[in-house]
């Protein structure tokens, strides 16, 4: 277990009731300010017979009740520390005993009498039974310490007492002038808040470790994460990092982008997720992989915080706010590959309000389902919103025409399976239909087009897939040459899945020409086929060219 501690300074309320020879004294304190150490956890418990009660919160700041004008200061709220690891620690922090806040934030804790005790509450939040998760707040700039909270180590006395832990957001009225301890702890909420959803469906669910980090040092610079260089909140491998930088763009009280981040961990871990990542919008025309992802991820904070406008504060005093409502798409580039189409679609599919071209109310429960499903997991396309749709219809079918309804106001056509076969929307460039090109390992060419008309590296038209179905196992050629296009001279690029796993990999940087060699097995693979000054994101590189693709 991980034993690497960032403690806050903070004013620990402690109340006491009752008791000879001390208990606390019901006097308020303030917890020392230390580096992030490495400790050892020395068991020191003694079964002791009085116990040590009370209440953890923390403070939230909401968002003002005018879209646009950011968090709201002014009407700070608290609310409790739910499902987090607190500790009795005796002198030297050694453990005296151990449990979990409820969801209440209450806890009780035994320890022995005349004995002296702190309470520490830590922003990590573990579950060892039924559903099983270990979620913890994390300083990336401070050697990747726990963020905890600390009590005053004061004498247990001679009968049970009550000590409360809050914590604070440091605001002072003007801007931030204390620690700021209620960020990790909004955020473990968040992350809480996500994985109660799942659980109330699965309530077996195992799922992977992760850390969430975030510090008062994370900024939009790109760099090194250790010095807070983090670019963006974004996840990655069973992590996550937050924005926190003041008067810029900080993210512990943005509910809506921490859940987002925390949807693709899901599908990471539970799902499916053949995301490219990268910048995206609901404005972008995307690659449908990206835009299912980012529209899900959108989607998932709606269903999360019952709130379905997504806002991201930033600025000065954190005084402004984007916003979108997930379940009105704003935009007007709407099909298969906006993110914004993506998220009404999955939204009106979950939500119980009726609304125009939604008769849908399947909540939860069949969206998870879906997406966890062997069916979905094991596709041999890549996941798209063609995909998810099939498998929704598939399982409901008792409501598969009024998921069509949903479907189609989002300028995509009835969907019929995985691969969008029947997709009329082009995006506004032929060559992007159909969305998978047949390939046959026959010889016979078949032209593969890249583009960046919307953009680089994860937009619409910058690859093309195509389906190959391997009738004879053995050694195969794959090949792109360059047949037009207004570059003199490309790099194609050709990849090869089998089931959303890069099996084959040809990224050499001969000019107009590729070849990706190596044995395939009778089996339907998804190739991928790009001009890598598509994707490069160089604006002083590229252009629209076309490959005839064959395999031998």
């Amino acid at each position: 277990m991980r034993k690497v501690l960032t403690v806050f300074s903070l004013s620990a309320v402690l109340m006491g009731c009752g008791g000879g020879g001390g208990g606390g004294g019901g006097s308020s304190t303030t917890a020392t300010t230390t580096t992030a150490t490495t400790v050892t956890a020395t068991d020191c418990s003694d079964g002791g017979s009085l116990t040590v009660s009370g209440v953890v919160t923390y403070e939230r700041v909401p968002f003002s009740s005018v879209l646009g004008n950011g968090l709201d200061y002014n009407n700070i709220q608290t609310f409790a520390v739910r499902g987090a690891e607190i500790q009795a620690l005796g002198a030297g922090d050694c453990v005296i005993s151990s449990g979990v806040t409820s969801n209440t934030g209450a806890y009780s804790l035994n320890v022995a009498p005349n004995t002296d005790v702190k309470i520490r509450v830590s922003a990590r939040t573990v579950s060892t039974a039924g559903a099983t998760w270990n979620f913890e707040i994390r300083d990336n700039t401070n050697a990747n310490g726990l963020y905890v909270l600390d009590g005053a180590l004061v004498s247990s006395g001679a009968s049970s007492s009550a000590r409360n832990l809050i914590a604070t957001t440091g605001w002072t009225g003007s801007g931030y002038g204390g620690a700021r301890v209620a960020a990790p702890f909004a955020i473990l909420d968040t992350v809480y808040a996500s994985l109660q959803q799942i659980v109330a469906v699965d309530s077996t669910v195992n799922m992977d470790d992760a850390d969430i980090f975030w510090s008062v040092n994370n900024s939009t610079a790109s760099g090194t994460l250790s010095l807070g260089e983090i670019g963006g909140t974004f996840y990655s491998n069973d992590q996550i990092y937050v924005l926190g930088a003041v008067n810029s763009d900080t993210d512990e009280f943005d509910s809506h982008i921490i859940i987002h981040e925390w949807g693709h961990y899901l599908e990471d871990n539970l799902s499916r997720s053949d995301s490219l990542g990268g910048s995206h919008s609901v404005t972008n025309k995307l690659d449908p992989r990206v835009a299912l992802s980012e529209g899900f991820g959108n989607a998932f904070s709606g269903m999360v915080s019952g709130d379905p406008v997504y806002r991201d504060s930033s600025g000065a005093l954190q005084a402004s706010d984007f916003q979108v409502n997930v379940e009105t798409n704003a935009s007007t580039d709407i099909g298969w590959f906006s993110e914004g189409s993506v998220q009404t679609i999955l939204y009106d599919i979950f939500d119980s309000t009726a609304d125009a071209n939604d008769g849908v109310n399947l909540g939860f429960a069949p969206i998870y389902n879906a997406m966890t499903s062997a069916a979905y997991t094991g596709q041999s396309s890549f996941t798209t919103i063609f995909s998810l749709v099939d498998k929704l219809k598939a399982d409901n079918a008792g409501v598969s025409a009024a998921i069509d309804t949903i479907v189609t106001s989002q300028s995509i056509d009835t969907v019929v399976d995985f691969y969008g076969t029947n997709e009329t929307n082009n995006g506004g460039d032929a060559n992007d239909l159909p969305v998978y090109k047949v390939l046959a390992d026959d010889g016979v060419p078949v032209v593969a087009c890249s583009t960046k008309t919307n953009g680089e590296f994860n937009r619409l038209g910058n690859r093309q897939f195509l389906r190959l179905n391997v009738v004879s196992a053995g050694a195969h050629n794959i090949v792109a040459t360059r047949i037009s296009g207004a570059a003199a001279n490309t790099d194609p690029d050709v990849r090869v899945y089998l089931n959303g796993v890069l099996t084959l990999s040809g990224i050499s940087t001969v000019n107009n020409t590729e070849t990706v060699s190596g044995s395939l097995n009778i089996d339907e693979y998804m190739v991928e086929v790009y001009n890598f000054d598509n994707v490069d994101n160089s604006s002083g590189s590229g252009g629209s060219v076309c490959y005839n693709v064959t395999v031998s």
